[in-house]
C-alpha cells in the first residue's frame, strides 16, 4: 500500500511540475492570484510563452513575410468591397488615393450605383487595365475604362474615364 501512495504522490508531483512548466497550472496559492476582473495587458498575452520555450532563440525568419498580392487581385478586392458596401475596406485598398476627397464623399460617390462589374483586360507590372460596367440604381449602365496602378497591395493611382 505505501508503494501506491508514493507512486501517486510522485505522479501528482510530475503532473503539477509539467503543467507549471507548460503554463497549464499555477504553483501559487489561489489567494495570491489576481482578481477575476484584472486582465493581463495585450503585450503580456502576446508575449506569453511556456517556460520550456523561454530560452529558445527568437528568429524573425521563422515566418516568411507575406508576399504582396497581385495587382489584379487588389483591384478585384476593391470592387468586391465596394459591391458589398464595405467602404472602409475599399477606402483602405486605395479609394483614399483615387477620389481626391474625404471618406464621406467617397461613400456618397456610390449612392446611385447598384453594382460594379470589373473586367481585367491586362496587367503590366503595377498597372491593371480594366473595363467597368456600373449598374445604376435605376437599372441603367455607365461604362468606364482605364488603368489602376497598384503598389504594395494598395491602389495608388487611377486613370479611369467614362466611355
Amino acid at each position: 500500500m505505501p508503494v501506491l501512495t508514493i507512486a501517486a504522490s510522485v505522479l501528482a508531483a510530475v503532473f503539477i511540475g509539467v503543467s507549471a512548466l507548460l503554463g497549464v497550472a499555477r504553483l501559487t496559492h489561489p489567494d495570491s492570484w489576481p482578481a477575476e476582473d484584472t486582465a493581463p495587458s495585450a503585450a503580456v498575452v502576446a508575449n506569453a510563452q511556456p517556460a520550456v520555450f523561454a530560452s529558445a532563440p527568437q528568429s524573425a525568419a521563422v515566418m516568411p513575410a507575406p508576399a504582396d498580392p497581385e495587382p489584379a487581385d487588389v483591384v478585384e478586392a476593391y470592387f468586391r468591397a465596394v459591391n458589398d458596401g464595405e467602404y472602409i475596406a475599399a477606402w483602405a485598398l486605395g479609394g483614399k488615393n483615387i477620389v481626391g476627397g474625404t471618406y464621406d464623399s467617397f461613400v456618397r460617390s456610390f449612392v446611385d450605383t447598384a453594382h460594379d462589374e470589373v473586367t481585367i483586360n491586362s496587367v503590366v507590372g503595377e498597372r491593371v487595365e480594366v473595363e467597368l460596367d456600373a449598374t445604376q440604381t435605376d437599372d441603367s449602365h455607365r461604362f468606364f475604362s482605364g488603368t489602376y496602378t497598384v503598389r504594395d497591395g494598395v491602389i495608388v493611382d487611377a486613370d479611369i474615364h467614362l466611355d
